[in-house]
């Protein structure tokens, strides 16, 4: 992710297409994040064990880590062109894991599909940031809740890990798409190792609540699509309503009500699994993630290192899904969205102090939208 604006880039928004974005992220979430609904399925198929198969959930998270290395490389055929390559390079090995049966080839095809998730959510981000639409902005991040509400919905449908993944092959079209988005960004350089320690903390405890929604489909057993299908439509409005809460409260009194929403709710819904509760959750802890990039551009690091420590922070979306189900699965959840949002809430205070309101930046940002 580049951070690209229109306003110092000379590029008409109208170049972009407004809807590949959103498009982009949705999709390649929908690659990542359906094997959530996978698990119980693959143990009783497959036979795997349960960290087998959260390993298999958690490993694109991993292979998502390479984006940093790749994407100014790969970057140069044109980014919405890569976005829409991504696209039908992971519908493709979606396909093939249709037929996959042992560990080690889900293990190769999951691990690949992170990549090409890097590379098309990275993309998507890039896009969306150049057209200036505070709206267009909102919904690609809101393609993460897009993409759990596909996964859902397919798996609802469908009915087994086999045939939604076979059916994943509707979206390898994509690519013919590009042929009208060949634009390269003039920022697009050669990489060199960007990193900030506290954009890492800010992304790995913001999207906390997002990694361990990971565990909550199998957690719920089949009362988990009803959940899905309310709380990721919901979750995909929290998206343009927390950004919007910022210019009229500040960033502050926003992330801070949000935090508090996303601690009790989680720990109210992993001890009764009340799907209000869980509603609340999923809604509130996605959205949070909208108001990430905002807190980390109003800290004094350089911009460039924001999208490199974001991908980096991803290492916890494996890590969390095989850690969480060691032992007590329901405990061990509320305390990791408890300790997260308490750690959050106390960066925030100690970076900002009593100057971190954030309203102005983000007024800036949309002054000519």
């Amino acid at each position: 992710m580049l951070n690209l604006h229109i306003n110092n880039i000379g590029i008409s928004g109208k170049e972009f297409n407004k809807i590949l974005p959103i498009f982009s992220y949705s999709v390649a979430t929908f690659f990542l994040m359906d094997f959530a609904f996978f698990i119980n399925d693959i143990v009783t198929t497959l036979h795997f064990t349960y960290i087998e198969s959260f390993i298999l959930l958690g490993i694109p998270f991993i292979g998502r880590m390479v984006t940093p290395f790749v994407y100014s490389y790969v970057g140069k055929i044109g980014v919405p062109r890569l976005a829409l390559l991504a696209i039908t390079s992971m519908a493709i090995i979606s396909f093939i894991m249709g037929y996959e049966t042992t560990f080690i080839e889900l293990f190769a095809s999951r691990f690949i599909i992170g990549i090409f998730f890097g590379l098309a959510t990275s993309a998507a981000i890039e896009v969306s940031s150049i057209t200036g639409d505070r709206k267009i902005i909102g919904l690609t991040m809101g393609g993460w809740a897009i993409g759990w509400l596909m996964g859902a919905i397919f798996f609802m449908i469908l009915g087994s890990w086999e045939l939604v993944s076979i059916a994943g092959i509707v979206f390898a079209p994509a690519l013919l798409f590009s042929r009208k988005h060949n634009i390269i960004s003039p920022m697009l350089k050669k990489f060199h190792f960007d990193f900030s320690i506290k954009v890492f903390l800010v992304f790995l405890l913001g999207f906390t609540p997002a990694y361990v929604l990971e565990v909550v489909p199998s957690y719920l057993g089949p009362s988990s699509f009803t959940e899905s299908i309310i709380a990721y439509s919901i979750a995909v409005f929290a998206y343009l309503l927390l950004p919007a809460l910022i210019i009229r409260f500040s960033l502050k009194k926003t992330l801070f009500s949000s935090l508090i929403i996303v601690a009790i709710s989680g720990i109210i819904f992993f001890a009764t699994t009340n799907i209000v509760f869980a509603v609340l959750f999923t809604a509130f802890g996605l959205g949070v993630n909208s108001l990430l990039p905002i807190i980390s551009r109003n800290m004094d690091i350089d911009a460039n290192k924001i999208g490199p420590s974001m991908n980096f922070s991803a290492v916890a979306g494996f890590i969390f899904p095989v850690v969480l189900t060691i032992g007590n699965e329901a405990l061990n959840s509320a305390i990791a969205v408890f300790v997260a949002a308490i750690f959050l809430l106390l960066f925030y205070s100690i970076e900002f102090g009593n100057h971190g309101s954030g309203s102005k930046s983000i007024k800036k940002l949309f002054s000519s939208h």
